[in-house]
C-alpha cells in the first residue's frame, strides 16, 4: 500500500502535516475525514521503501516521521499511544552514544600500541594489563550502561507508557523525569488542557533545534576538557614509566643532582607507590568525570551554579533566557494569560532564582497593580512589554508580535551560547597547549641538565 505524505486542516483551521498508508488520494481523504481532519494537499512518498530498506543510515529521516505523527496526535486527536509505540519502535539516537565508538577506538589504539612495545622489549608488562582492562572492561561497560540509558530504557518507558494509557490508567510519575523541562512545566500549569495539547505541539519543533544547539555547546565545551585529560595522562605515564630509566642512570654515574631534577624524580616515585592501579584509576576517573559534566550541564542545578562563572557562566544564562523566551513564545501565541505564561516560563528556566522572581512578576501581572518588575537574570528579554497595555491595538496582533520577539530572541541566544561554548572551547585548547608545553619542557630540562653536567666534567 503506497504512503502519502498530506497537509490537512483540523475543524479550527489548524494545519496538520503528517503521513498515513492509504490505496490512493480518494481513500486517503476519507481517512482523515474520520479523524475531523480536511484534506488540502497530498503526495506519495516514492522513496518510503528505500528509507524502510536503509533505516539504519537514516536515523533523522525516521525522525522526522516521528514527530510528524506526534504532532498529529496532538493536534488532531489521534490517540496517543499509537504515536508513543510508533516512536518506541523507530531508532533512537543521542549524541552520547556517538562518543562510545570514539572511546573504545581510542581505547583499543593505545592498547595494540602498549602490545607492540612489550612484544618487541618485554618491558610495560603493567601497562600492557592496565590498558587490556580499559579496552576491553571498563569502555564497553560505559558502552552498554549508555546504551541502557539513552536507548533501551527510554523505548521501554514508552510502551509502558502507551500500554497504560490505552487501558485508560493514570500514568506515573516517571513521566515527568521523561520530559523536557519546557514541556514538564507546560503540562503542570494552570492553562486548559487543550491550550496544554496546542503549546506542547507548538514547542515541538522549536525543541528540536533548541536540543541540538546544546548538545552542540556541551561537545564544544567537553571537548578541550578531554584533550586536557589526554595531556594528563601522558604526562602521568611519562613520570610512571620513563623518569625511573633515567634516574637509575644517574645513581649509576653519581652525578649531583639539579633541584628541579630532584624534584621531578620526587614526583615520579611518589607516583610509582600508586603504579599501574594508579594509571588505570585515573583514566577510569577522566572519562568519568567528561561524562558527568556532560550530562550534569544539562541540569538546572548544575547550570545555575555555573551561570555564576565569570565569562563561562554568560553562556549558562543565555540558555535560560532562551528556555524562558521560548515558552512565553509559544504560550503566547495560543492565547495563555500573561500571568501564567510568565509564571510557567520562568519555572521552565530550572533557576530557582528565576522561577521566584517569576512567580511575583506573575503575581503583579495579575493583580493589575500596574507595577513593572524586572530581574537582571532576565535583562535581556522585553518582559516589560507584558506589563504595558496597548488600547490602540488589537489584542491578538500585540500578542503574536510579543511571541515574534520572543521566538527571535531565544533562537538568538542559543546561538549565542554555542558561540561562546566554541569561544571557551578556543580558551581551554590554548591553555592545554600552554601547559603542556611548559610541563614537558620542565621534564626535558630537569632530565638532560644532569647529562650536560656529566659530559662538561668528563671533558
Amino acid at each position: 500500500m503506497p504512503r502519502f505524505r498530506y497537509e490537512a486542516t483540523d475543524d479550527r483551521g489548524i494545519p496538520v502535516h503528517g503521513t498515513a498508508d492509504a490505496d490512493n488520494e480518494s481513500a486517503l481523504s476519507e481517512l482523515l475525514s474520520t479523524r475531523k481532519l480536511k484534506l488540502i494537499s497530498a503526495s506519495e512518498l516514492s522513496l518510503n521503501a528505500l528509507i524502510a530498506a536503509n533505516h539504519r543510515t537514516l536515523p533523522r529521516l525516521y525522525q522526522l516521521r516521528v514527530g510528524e505523527q506526534l504532532r498529529e496526535a496532538l493536534l488532531s486527536g489521534l490517540p496517543a499511544h499509537e504515536a508513543l509505540r510508533s516512536v518506541a519502535a523507530e531508532p533512537l539516537s543521542h549524541p552520547m552514544l556517538d562518543v562510545a565508538p570514539w572511546l573504545q577506538c581510542s581505547a583499543t589504539v593505545i592498547f595494540l600500541a602498549v602490545l607492540t612495545c612489550w612484544s618487541l622489549s618485554g618491558a610495560l608488562f603493567g601497562a600492557l594489563i592496565g590498558t587490556a582492562v580499559v579496552a576491553f572492561i571498563v569502555v564497553p561497560v560505559i558502552w552498554i550502561l549508555l546504551r541502557d540509558i539513552y536507548c533501551v530504557r527510554p523505548k521501554r518507558l514508552l510502551r509502558m507508557f502507551a500500554d497504560r494509557m490505552e487501558a485508560g490508567e493514570q500514568l506515573p510519575t516517571q513521566l515527568s523525569s521523561a520530559m523536557s523541562s519546557e514541556l514538564k512545566y507546560v503540562m503542570q500549569s494552570r492553562i486548559s488542557d487543550d491550550a496544554k495539547a496546542r503549546v506542547a505541539a507548538d514547542l515541538v519543533p522549536s525543541l528540536l533545534g533548541a536540543n541540538l544547539r546544546t548538545q552542540q555547546f556541551v561537545m564544544a565545551t567537553i571537548g578541550p576538557l578531554a584533550m586536557l585529560m589526554v595531556m594528563l595522562g601522558v604526562i602521568y605515564t611519562g613520570l610512571l614509566f620513563v623518569v625511573p630509566q633515567f634516574t637509575e642512570i644517574f645513581e649509576g654515574f653519581g652525578v649531583e643532582l639539579p633541584a628541579i631534577t630532584r624534584m621531578v624524580i620526587s614526583i615520579s616515585r611518589m607516583i610509582d607507590g600508586f603504579g599501574v592501579t594508579g594509571w588505570v584509576l585515573m583514566i577510569a576517573l577522566g572519562i568519568g568525570t567528561l561524562i558527568m559534566v556532560a550530562i550534569g550541564m544539562t541540569m538546572g542545578p548544575v547550570a545555575e551554579w555555573l551561570s555564576r562563572v565569570p565569562v563561562l557562566g554568560m553562556a549558562f544564562r543565555w540558555v535560560m533566557q532562551a528556555r524562558v523566551a521560548r515558552i512565553l513564545a509559544s504560550m503566547l501565541r495560543n492565547g495563555c494569560a500573561y500571568g501564567e505564561s510568565l509564571r510557567t516560563a520562568t519555572a521552565g528556566s530550572d533557576f530557582s532564582s528565576v522561577k521566584s522572581i517569576g512567580n511575583t512578576m506573575a503575581f503583579e501581572l495579575d493583580s493589575g497593580s500596574g507595577q513593572v518588575l524586572s530581574s537582571p537574570q532576565l535583562s535581556v528579554l522585553p518582559i516589560s512589554m507584558m506589563f504595558v497595555s496597548d488600547a490602540g491595538r488589537p489584542e491578538d496582533d500585540r500578542r503574536m508580535g510579543m511571541a515574534k520577539t520572543f521566538q527571535s530572541l531565544s533562537e538568538m541566544l542559543d546561538s549565542a551560547a554555542h558561540s561562546q561554548g566554541r569561544l571557551f572551547s578556543i580558551a581551554v585548547q590554548f591553555f592545554t597547549i600552554g601547559v603542556a608545553g611548559i610541563t614537558v619542557g620542565f621534564i626535558v630540562l630537569a632530565l638532560f641538565l644532569p647529562l650536560i653536567q656529566l659530559l662538561n666534567d668528563l671533558s
